[in-house]
């Protein structure tokens, strides 16, 4: 019996040494950008509680803006998915910014960031007060959806309206614990697994081709498959990814601490949120403006941008 115990104990210590080390014996292609990268001509660059943050920036021409308006994407998107629907806000009058969420896009991807919804509300609240101190109108696409709801939620004062795409917001409790599991995949050898896997399986054309026709309930462009995949050739935008479970909310958050108008605009062939995800919302916040994109998947705001952006345009310029 001591024999077989001792032989299970070498057994399983020679596998967790195969587990713990085998990921590393995998070379990897990473893009590291330089200092001096701009990926957009309207990009920029700053530092917010240690975190660097890419954002985009378009001013009116006339000093005199109609409103800010702040674009937030989705989990797995960028300042990219806006692509459509800028100019139109732009030549209506707005001063734009579209910002990347960390780790997504062209944002950073440093260790040990809480990428909860609140800390995520809390984070671009700064980036927004230091490009203007004054209303913003925030919109945010599926998971953006959450932190536009919650920046909503957190300083309604400063809240203009908010736009919901293809997702809500709902109440956020403050949490003090990290799972087991949370912290079993935020471990360096998984993360380095997780880097391994996603650069030889899921990092690839053919793979975001399939994930946006899912998406987009129909089949994409390249120009389109090109502008999700590129910044998911960064170094550590896997692991970064991981991290999420790790997250806790720093702030508990309520939908009804969010005064100000509320569009929602949903596709009726999203599958990734079904549309009936709303009905839970509208139940609690009944005076929300609820419209439906026919035709339209998940990202009603790219493939049917025209119908789209008059509704956007047409919501934010009525006077509350």
């Amino acid at each position: 019996m001591k024999k077989f115990l001792k032989i299970m104990f070498y057994s399983i210590l020679v596998l967790l040494l195969m587990l713990f080390t085998l990921p590393y014996a995998f070379s990897i292609q990473e893009f590291t950008p330089e200092n001096n990268f701009k990926p957009f001509p309207e990009s920029h660059f700053v530092k917010i509680e240690g975190i660097k943050i890419h954002y985009r920036e378009w001013i009116t021409a006339s000093d005199s803006a109609k409103g800010n308006v702040l674009l937030i994407h989705g989990f797995s998107g960028s300042t990219f998915s806006w692509r459509k629907n800028i100019d139109t806000l732009v030549h209506a009058g707005y001063h734009v910014v579209a910002v990347d969420v960390p780790p997504f896009g062209f944002s950073s991807r440093e260790k040990k960031v809480n990428h909860s919804v609140s800390a995520n509300a809390l984070l671009l609240w700064k980036l927004a007060d230091s490009l203007n101190n004054k209303q913003w109108i925030i919109a945010g696409h599926s998971m953006g959806a959450s932190i536009a709801g919650a920046m909503a939620a957190m300083h309604p004062d400063k809240t203009a309206k908010l736009i919901l795409v293809d997702g809500t917001f709902g109440d956020v409790e403050k949490s003090n614990k990290v799972n087991f599991l949370g912290w079993l995949v935020s471990t360096g050898p998984v993360k380095r697994l997780a880097e391994v896997i996603a650069k030889k399986k899921f990092y690839n054309y053919e793979k975001f081709k399939e994930l946006l026709t899912s998406a987009y309930a129909k089949e994409p462009d390249s120009l389109a498959i090109v502008g999700y995949l590129e910044p998911f050739k960064i170094k550590r935008t896997a692991s970064a990814i991981l991290e999420l479970s790790r997250s806790k909310e720093i702030q508990s958050l309520k939908l009804s601490d969010i005064t100000g108008p509320i569009l929602v605009v949903w596709g009726s062939k999203d599958t990734w949120i079904p549309i009936e995800a709303w009905r839970n919302f509208i139940k609690k916040y009944p005076s929300a403006k609820f419209e439906v994109i026919e035709g339209a998947g998940h990202c009603s705001m790219e493939t049917n941008s025209n119908e789209f952006n008059k509704l956007m345009i047409n919501f934010i310029s009525v006077r509350k």
